[in-house]
């Protein structure tokens, strides 16, 4: 038998009698009453089976003088939220016994409620109970074999609700903030702040009705591992509609996530940051949110998990451009920025440029690959950079290489050339062979050249799509092959960087998102 604190209805009609005692933050009549007004009435789905969810509360914060962390009246909206909707049926326990495989085996998914501090590890008396007695009495083996049965359970289909500083919790242990998906990293807003939908169409998202909001919270920020690369993200800081002159702010990328989803083996995470001030757990909106994530976490809300970083990348590519900003990217940022998810180079009459000028991958030079972007231009010329390298002091271009062109006039657009090097080496609509000695002749047609030039749609969002391997290159626009170049030429740029480019001359504006490339 395992020990656990079940709470009846007696208890929380008792406890709610009790008049608040604020050092302790306990649950009071008032705010059990606002709480069960803001349950929603329904699950967002039916359950597939009946579902058991262990809300956890740890003794480590239940006894904490602390008054920001709502443990009673999260525990009483999460037990509700089961028992009204018919979602799940909630046990509570801050019994670290049930981390032990034959009792976490009875639950779908666990409610980690604020569960802050080292709690994995067993205290001395817990150590001496009848709990672990066919395990061990040692702390250390009995710690280790928890952390396994929690780490297999999720593995294997398991699924994990945590709210605001259960993201504090087990620091000591790597593979836990892992699962998680994410460090604490200190909070720098006490205040009231902006709230960014990602995903405004997410299943998991649909408390808010596709819109933005504000919300009075303790906000985090957080430190490695989290990444974007990992976590599929839900929800963040709108920085646009947040005090961003508070002190204490680490991030510089400007990546403040609020909610995420991720996949851990066969089981499912679920984190959400809000939970500290006790008027979050009579919030309808937050309510529904949490609510959809733990039917999500146990099983019976399907949601895609796919990291955000891939989200939109094709099997087998990598995404050079995360939306937000240049990191990953040189050049400079006085002609480069990122406008509306998307790299933007400008130039104006006060900010004019007297050379091309590039925006350079920093992943490393490129050999034989597939690139896929859009692209959008206003007016100007610009490019896509492959194989090149950088000026050594003699070239005018400070990159010298092939490039995939495109203007406003549409002259250059889906032409291969190297500038001030071997010039133009396929027009929009050639075939074009390059022999050993570097001698270029039209071999065929891809179309005519006007008519290809009608795919092309003029300041809108176009695909381009660069094949380069070995000799051989291809440009489409829009899937459309605009050119295609066998290259058998010594001189040829085997491999080299990667950039973006703003031409000189005219005023001018080009984007680019959604970059992603594959190495062949």
């Amino acid at each position: 038998m395992f020990s656990t604190r079940f709470l009846t209805a007696a208890f929380i009609t008792a406890a709610i009698l009790v008049p608040a005692d604020t050092s302790r933050g306990q649950l009071t009549r008032q705010q059990a009453e606002r709480i069960e007004a803001a349950i929603p009435k329904k699950a967002s789905v039916t359950p597939k089976r009946n579902r058991r969810v262990l809300i956890w509360n740890t003794p480590f914060m239940d006894k904490s003088p602390h008054k920001g962390y709502s443990i009673p009246q999260a525990e009483y909206a999460m037990r509700l939220l089961g028992e009204r909707t018919g979602a799940f049926e909630p046990v509570v326990s801050d019994d670290v016994a049930m981390y032990l495989p034959e009792n976490l085996a009875q639950f779908d998914a666990i409610i980690m409620n604020n569960s802050n501090g080292p709690w994995i590890r067993p205290t001395e008396p817990a150590c001496g109970g009848e709990k672990f007695k066919k395990y061990s009495d040692d702390i250390d083996t009995i710690e280790k074999l928890l952390r396994k049965s929690l780490l297999d359970w999720i593995s294997k289909g398991g699924g994990i609700v945590a709210f605001h500083h259960a993201i504090g919790g087990n620091t000591h242990w790597p593979e836990f903030l892992d699962m998680l998906g994410a460090g604490y990293w200190g909070h720098p807003w006490n205040e009231e702040v902006g709230v960014k939908l990602e995903e405004p169409d997410n299943p998991l998202l649909a408390a808010f009705d596709g819109n933005d909001f504000r919300i009075s919270e303790e906000i985090f920020q957080f430190r490695d591992p989290y990444s974007r690369e990992k976590l599929h993200i839900l929800l963040s800081l709108d920085t646009k509609k947040t005090n961003m002159t508070v002190p204490w702010i680490h991030r510089k990328d400007d990546d403040f996530a609020l909610a995420w989803i991720k996949q851990y083996g066969k089981g499912r995470v679920f984190y959400g940051a809000f939970g500290h001030k006790t008027e979050i757990w009579w919030n309808k909106a937050i309510l529904r949110f949490y609510l959809d994530g733990i039917q999500f976490a146990a099983g019976d809300l399907q949601v895609d998990t796919t990291p955000s970083a891939k989200i939109g990348v094709e099997p087998g590519f990598e995404s050079l451009f995360n939306g937000r900003d240049l990191t990953g990217w040189r050049g400079n940022l006085r002609i480069w920025t990122v406008k509306d998810g998307a790299i933007t180079g400008q130039t104006t009459p006060q900010n004019r440029i007297s050379e091309n000028t590039f925006l350079i991958w920093a992943g490393g030079d490129v050999k034989d690959f597939e690139l896929r972007l859009k692209f959008r231009l206003e007016n100007g010329n610009s490019g896509i950079y492959y194989r090149s390298r950088q000026r050594t002091g003699k070239e005018k271009e400070a990159l010298i290489g092939p490039q995939a062109d495109f203007s406003a006039d549409h002259r250059w657009t889906g032409v291969i050339m190297e500038y001030t090097l071997r010039d133009i080496l396929a027009e929009r609509g050639q075939k074009v062979v390059i022999d050993k000695n570097g001698k270029k002749s039209v071999v065929g047609s891809v179309g005519d050249p006007a008519d290809l030039l009608n795919h092309v749609k003029d300041k809108q969002w176009n695909d381009y799509t660069v094949i380069a391997k070995g000799g051989h290159v291809v440009l489409k626009i829009n899937d459309i092959v605009m050119c295609e170049l066998e290259d058998n030429d010594p001189k040829m740029p085997r491999s080299g960087k990667l950039a973006l480019q703003v031409h000189q001359g005219p005023d001018m504006l080009v984007q680019f998102k959604d970059i992603r490339i594959h190495r062949f």
